[in-house]
């Protein structure tokens, strides 16, 4: 459960002998120094800090656990607290989209701060407490240390309260801090990574923005993909393919002996994921299928059909939360997150995008020319179809990639996507046609007879115009290829 309370207060920054008078106003208690020890999450590009915002787990102190901070009006923050945990809690996450969006939210920062805190009371009531801070930051652009003070207003405290604190602290030499967080200071020097746009950005902008994206999506919609939500396992597939594609099709720029066993794991991922996907869309196509064929299927096989594909999908889902909650996903998490906060570029990622990347999309595209040739030599065999399909694939998901930084590739990726689109309806029929056999024979019946030959004929029909369309589609694409 989270924890939703409204935070006012002020800091200052001071030499650590600033020694405010706060007689007549308030009595202050001391108390002995203490540790604190967070770490700040954000996303690359520090959407959060910039927004103001915060996001930290946190232990020492009287409030273990994670943080997210928001402003609120009047210059006070809105404070979510939950408990401690390994794992970003769902709720927090979630909220955090508002600003993130759908980018990966990964560490960013550690702050160890050394904190002296006393209690203000006014007539023995507890109304604020001042904190003096050492803090020591740890960030990509190195490490950053420095004392500030902080006043925080209890609630139901008077409203003029702080105002009065905080010109007792001038008076004694304090002065505003220009931050408004400890985390926007130690995150200021820091390199943002924007979604590159010009083909000379480095690659490794272009390259990592993407796969930000990937990790995001993945991490966001987990809570969806756990309950079934509508769509969820099928765009966390999506983002894991995107995700091996980008690490095999431009291995040349990444260190391979780190990415090759995370390639693996994610197409683990992925084949957790396909099952219950899989039976999602075949339910899908055979409702309505069966629904056309209404007159000539009778009810009971139409339900055998339908019940066969809700039983499978339900297992299959049932496996996949399983599988998230096994030390392997957890580990392949703590992989993608590494990804992004120490990627295994290699040098040649740091030229521009426009140099580098084009000529492995190209490749890529020499592939499907190559598994179209053999394809066509045995137009039966939907294997090779599969095959050229898989390779398509890549390279829509190469141009995807590519198409904000490299000119000419945005028009690109609604070609592809049409080649994938019709070869994948291809691969769905041969997979309906394996299933109406494997349900006939549990139903004891031949796949030839009356009812099954007319399911199995409307999947031979949707076959042949999903070849035809599947190669105009490809003829599109490689044109002088």
């Amino acid at each position: 459960m989270s924890e939703r309370t409204l935070e006012v207060e002020r800091k200052f920054t001071a030499p650590a002998d600033v020694a405010p008078d706060f007689g007549g106003l308030v009595e202050v208690a001391s108390s002995q120094p203490f540790s604190l020890d967070a770490t700040y999450h954000d996303t690359l590009s520090c959407a959060l800090a910039d927004a103001g915002w915060s996001l930290r787990r946190r232990v020492g102190g009287k409030d273990d656990g994670w943080h997210l901070k928001r402003p609120a009006a009047g210059g006070a923050r809105t404070e979510v607290q939950a408990p401690d945990g390994d794992t970003m809690p769902d709720a927090l996450r979630q909220e955090a989209r508002e600003v993130a969006g759908l980018s990966a939210v990964v560490p960013v920062a550690r702050l160890r701060t050394t904190r002296v805190e006393s209690a203000l009371t006014a007539g023995g009531v507890l109304v604020a407490s001042l904190a003096r801070d050492a803090v020591h930051a740890t960030t990509a652009a190195g490490e950053e240390s420095w004392a500030e003070i902080e006043v925080e207003l209890e609630p139901g405290a008077p409203v003029g309260l702080l105002g009065a604190l905080t010109e007792r602290l001038l008076a004694a030499g304090a002065v505003p801090a220009p931050h408004t967080s400890k985390v926007a200071r130690a995150l200021a020097p820091v390199p943002r990574l924007e979604p590159p746009i010009d083909p000379d950005a480095p690659a490794r902008h272009v390259l990592l923005a993407w796969a930000s994206r990937q990790v995001g999506v993945l991490q966001a919609l987990e809570p969806g993909v756990r309950a079934d939500a509508p769509d969820h396992v099928h765009k966390a597939r999506v983002a894991t393919r995107r995700l091996r594609s980008l690490l095999k099709t431009f291995a040349r720029l990444f260190d391979t002996a780190r990415t090759d066993p995370l390639r693996a794991e994610l197409r683990w991922l992925g084949a957790v994921l396909g099952e219950p996907r899989d039976a999602e869309v075949l339910r899908e196509e055979f409702g309505d299928l069966l629904a056309e064929l209404r007159d000539e299927v009778p009810a009971d096989v139409r339900e055998g059909i339908l019940g066969h594909l809700r039983a499978e999908h339900d297992r299959a889902h049932a496996a996949l939360v399983a599988e998230l909650d096994s030390p392997r996903a957890r580990a392949l998490r703590e992989a993608l997150v590494k990804l992004l906060v120490d990627p295994p570029l290699r040098g040649r990622a740091s030229r521009p995008a426009g140099e580098v990347l084009p000529p492995a999309r190209d490749a890529a595209i020499q592939r499907v020319a190559k598994l179209l040739r053999r394809a066509e030599a045995d137009p039966g065999h939907l294997e090779g179809w599969h095959e050229v399909r898989k390779a398509a694939k890549a390279v829509r998901y190469a141009t995807e990639a590519m198409a904000d930084a490299v000119s000419g590739t945005d028009a690109d990726v609604a070609a592809w996507e049409a080649v994938t689109e019709a070869l994948g309806e291809l691969q769905d029929t041969a997979v309906a046609s394996d299933l109406i056999a494997q349900v006939a024979r549990s139903a004891s019946a031949e796949p030839g007879t009356s009812v099954w030959r007319v399911l199995t004929d409307a999947q031979a029909d949707r076959r042949a115009a999903a070849l035809v369309e599947g190669r105009q589609a490809l003829a599109v694409v490689l044109d002088g290829a």
